[in-house]
C-alpha cells in the first residue's frame, strides 16, 4: 500500500499534490509525457479557427494516461508522481482554470508527488500540455 504523506513542519501542498508517496518494494511503470491527442491520431482541444482550448486538452490527455495506464493493470490511485508541462502561453489559462475540478473528475480525487512546469513549447505546436507519470503496482 503507498503511503502518501504531508508533513505538518511542511506547508500544506498549494494544488493537487502530495509532498511525499512512500512505495514499499512494488513494480515500477512509467508512462511517457501524453498529449491531448485521441485514439485516431487527431488533436483534441482545437476548434476550426485554431484556437486552443487548455481544458479539454487536459482531459483528453489525462484519458490517455489512463488507458496506458489501465493497459499495464493500474489506474489513478497507482500513480506515484506526475510531472505536467504546459506552454507558458497558456499559463494565465492554467492557473485560472479550476485544475482540483478536472483531477477530481478524471482521476477520482487521487494524487501522488507532482511538480507543474511552464516550458517555451512542446514537440507539437498545437499541443499545451503534456503529463508523464509514475505508478507503483503491487504485482
Amino acid at each position: 500500500m503507498l503511503e502518501r504523506i504531508n508533513p505538518e513542519t511542511v506547508a500544506k501542498p498549494i494544488g493537487t499534490y502530495d509532498h511525499v508517496v512512500k512505495i514499499p518494494c512494488k513494480t515500477l511503470l512509467f508512462v511517457a509525457g501524453q498529449i491531448s491527442i485521441d485514439q485516431q491520431g487527431k488533436m483534441v482541444g482545437q476548434d476550426p479557427s485554431r484556437q486552443l482550448n487548455l481544458e479539454a486538452q487536459l482531459r483528453q490527455t489525462y484519458a490517455n494516461i489512463k488507458a496506458c495506464l489501465n493497459a499495464a493493470g493500474a489506474d489513478f490511485k497507482d500513480v506515484v508522481r506526475m510531472n505536467t508541462y504546459v506552454v507558458a502561453s497558456a499559463m494565465n489559462e492554467y492557473r485560472n482554470l479550476n485544475i482540483r475540478k478536472v483531477k477530481e473528475e478524471m482521476m477520482g480525487g487521487t494524487y501522488g508527488a507532482g511538480t507543474v512546469v511552464f516550458v517555451a513549447g512542446l514537440m507539437r505546436p498545437d499541443s499545451l500540455v503534456e503529463i508523464e507519470v509514475i505508478a507503483a503496482l503491487d504485482h
